[in-house]
Formats: C-alpha cells, structure tokens, sequence
C-alpha cells in the first residue's frame, strides 16, 4: 500500500500585547486567525519590562514547541510588544525555534512615547536597551520577518537586514487624525488579512535587504513624529 502523506505542519500563533494593554483587545485577532487554521494564543503580559516579557516569550514558545513539536510557531507582536519578541529571536535564541516573526506598529528603533514614562521598558531612542537591540543583524536567523503598520505612525517598523515590508494599511478614517490608528491596529480586518498573509509566508509589499546599521530612528521617523 501507498504510505500516507503526512499532514502538513501547523503554524501556531503567540501574540504579544502591546504596553499596558493586556490581552483582551487582542481576542478578536486570536479568534479570526484560528479560524483561518491558525491556533493562536494571546500572552498575558503588560509591557512594561521588555526583557522579562521577552523570557516570558520563550517560556510560551517552549511550552508550544513541547506540545506540538511538528509544529511551527508564529510571533505577532504589536507595539512594544514587538520588541520584546525581537529581543527574544535575538537576544535569547529564539531565533532557532521561531518561523515567522510579524512586528505591527513596532518602535524598532525606539519611540520618543517610552521617553517620558516610569517604565522599564527601555524603549526610548538611543536607550542602551535599543543600542543592543539594534547592533549587529536585526534579522537572525531563518526566522520570516515583516513590518506591519497603518498608514498614520510615528515611525515605519522597517528593520535592516532582510524583511517583508508590508504596504502601509490604509488609515481608518473613521478615526480623527489624532494617531489613533496605532491603537487600534489589532482590532482592525485588514491588519488580521496581512497578519494571516504573512503567516502563510506572502508578501503584501516588498522584500527588502538593507546593510546593518543603515537604519536609527531619526530614519525611522515619519512625518509628524516627535524628533529627539
């Protein structure tokens, strides 16, 4: 007899909130991407201290990788959040259990916002957090990486090294000009569409390759950002 195909490996999802909000605003982004076939969790953590968040992301990824190991697993990170996961692909070697990292509205390079709050989150510009982050490949690994972000930010979310850039989502314009977008970039359906895209491993935008180092975040800044 023929032998049996093995069925092809499942990406389960693990989203990481972003500063202070906490997971519920993300169950409707875990609810469609289940349904879509891709089982995602939300990470009960607040943003606050990206290192320890970015541990408590490897111990949700192992414990994944323990339960399903035929299994890959997807990091989709929203904020801060986003930054934790990179510390974690980078600096904690996860970038050897990971497939797909999807960092959605992400300070890659800092935001002048951390720069004033009674935080450990270290995100401000030119933070020794960010200066570490940021030295060396900002994509290591065989880890898929995309940059998703509406079209009104602060900052762009590229990284240097290799990525999908995804284009821009479309601002909700049912939202005054005020930066809310940001906000409400996990609770909006075309956010989800390009999430689940880049799971599957498209690119709604462009491929990009840039040498280390290019990138800070006076570059990163888009029109109407503080400037530090």
């Amino acid at each position: 007899p023929a032998s049996a195909v093995p069925a092809a490996p499942t990406t389960r999802v693990l989203i990481i909130p972003g500063q202070g909000v906490g997971p519920i605003p993300f169950g409707p982004m875990a609810e469609n991407l289940t349904a879509r076939g891709y089982p995602s969790t939300v990470l009960d953590l607040r943003g606050y201290d990206v290192v320890a968040d970015a541990r408590a992301i490897g111990v949700a990824v192992e414990s994944t990788r323990a339960a399903h190991p035929h299994d890959r697993i997807a990091l989709v990170g929203h904020s801060i959040g986003a930054i934790s996961a990179r510390w974690y692909l980078k600096e904690l070697g996860g970038a050897d259990r990971v497939a797909t990292y999807v960092g959605i509205g992400a300070p890659q390079y800092g935001s002048p916002g951390a720069c004033q709050q009674d935080s450990r989150s270290g995100v401000c510009p030119g933070s020794e957090f960010m200066t570490t982050l940021n030295r060396g490949d900002d994509t290591p690994g065989s880890v898929a990486y995309y940059g998703v972000r509406s079209a009104r930010e602060w900052v762009d979310g590229h990284l240097d090294g290799g990525q999908c850039r995804v284009t821009p989502i479309p601002a909700n314009e049912a939202l005054p000009k005020l930066g809310l977008e940001h906000t409400f970039e996990p609770l909006d359906a075309k956010v989800w569409d390009v999430t689940a895209a880049a799971i599957d491993g498209q690119c709604r935008g462009r491929f990009i390759t840039e040498p280390d180092g290019v990138l800070n975040y006076h570059t990163s800044a888009l029109p109407g950002s503080p400037v530090r």
